[in-house]
């Protein structure tokens, strides 16, 4: 079981340098090819597909009774289309990054494949993944802003050409640790469930995590720009990006330990908080050392640590797959209109005055997920 898992840690390590890569490959090809509108559309478009997918594998999964089938599956046909995106305009950008979004959603099938393994440590294990996932996306991030100048985006430049097509590789090779995952063998009845009550039940999670990432990604969405301008190049992007994946990456493991011996909701809670803290610092002030630790404190891994363990321990097996694609769903609604509605805010708005809108929505999160779940 532990060669097993260290697999799948392998495949999740190496997907999410491919999502490291793309953060900030494709924003940066985005705002150089048109401008704020565009990078909006670029990240928000493709959320509302990842929206549809994560749904829609989530019920595969469940009907194929195979989430392993569904994640080598995605993860190959997510990879191979990161292949064109060097040579497409603003709009053919946009449109692939869209499509290739739906197979994206297929992901999250990941996190329900750990949150099986071990019931009695569900929260454990997702923070051995949120550690591999962490990592590999800072160090992807990191990667993208040591190999392309901001001055090479904006069209089929060599080194942007040779960034893509790592992508694509990287992402083919996480596939080795994804087929040797195997999934707990659970005993399955075969009888017709109402979902009804479990969402019901979730509603307040739900909501609560549209709100949240709605404003978080009044910051987020256009981040690699905005810490490029800051720090003078990519490369101090990349580092504050780095930085980042590290932290979640020791942070995660002890996090995981954290939320399996206390409520769930306390790790909804401190997220919450964290987000909205940072919101705040990125209003009041352009001083590196400040954005850089707010950029750094582990808020996705927090959450998702949470609420995946909250789903995990709410709803029976015959429709968990679909339900964590719910939770994904509702992260991913609020991430896209945060990231269009941004876009177009920043043509006339500058960026603190943009952040301060951010940070009273997740301030709204905080008090819509501070009760008890």
């Amino acid at each position: 079981m532990q060669n097993k898992i260290r697999l799948a840690l392998f495949g999740a390590l190496f997907y999410n340098i491919t999502q490291g890569l793309a953060f900030t490959l494709v924003r940066l090809q985005a705002e150089a090819l048109g401008d704020f509108r565009t990078l909006g559309l670029v990240v928000g478009l493709p959320n509302f597909a990842l929206v549809a997918g994560s749904t829609f594998w989530g019920v595969i999964a469940d009907r194929w009774k195979n989430r392993r089938a569904v994640v080598v599956l995605c993860s190959i046909l997510s990879a191979v289309l990161y292949i064109p995106l060097p040579w497409l305009g603003p709009m053919g950008l946009v449109t692939v990054r869209t499509i290739q979004s739906f197979f994206l959603g297929g992901m999250v099938q990941i996190a329900t494949l750990f949150s099986e393994l071990n019931p009695g440590a569900r929260a454990t294990l997702m923070g051995k993944l949120e550690a591999a996932l962490g990592f590999g996306w800072g160090a992807g991030a990191f990667l993208g802003g040591f190999l392309v100048i901001s001055s090479d985006y904006g069209s089929a430049h060599p080194s942007v050409i040779l960034s893509f097509l790592l992508t694509a590789s990287i992402g083919v090779f996480a596939v080795v640790g994804y087929m040797g995952a195997t999934e707990r063998s659970v005993l399955r009845i075969d009888e017709d469930l109402d979902f009804a009550p479990y969402f019901w039940k979730l509603s307040r999670l739900f909501i609560t995590t549209f709100i949240l990432f709605m404003g978080y990604m009044f910051f987020l969405s256009f981040s690699p720009v905005y810490l490029t301008e800051i720090t003078g190049s990519t490369y101090g992007m990349g580092v504050i990006v780095l930085l980042s994946g590290i932290v979640h990456a020791l942070v995660a493991p002890y996090a995981g330990k954290l939320v399996d011996a206390y409520p769930r909701e306390m790790a909804i809670r401190a997220a919450s908080v964290l987000v909205f803290v940072s919101m705040v610092i990125y209003s009041v002030t352009q001083n590196i050392y400040l954005v850089t630790l707010a950029f750094v404190l582990p808020i996705f891994m927090t959450y998702f640590l949470g609420a995946r363990s909250i789903v995990a321990d709410t709803v029976p097996y015959q429709l968990r797959a679909r339900t964590m694609g719910l939770l994904t769903s509702f992260c991913l609604l609020g991430s896209g209109f945060g990231s269009i509605l941004v876009g177009e805010l920043l043509l006339h708005f500058e960026y603190q005055s943009v952040f301060r809108i951010g940070a009273a929505l997740t301030l709204m999160a905080v008090a819509t997920g501070w009760k008890r779940f």
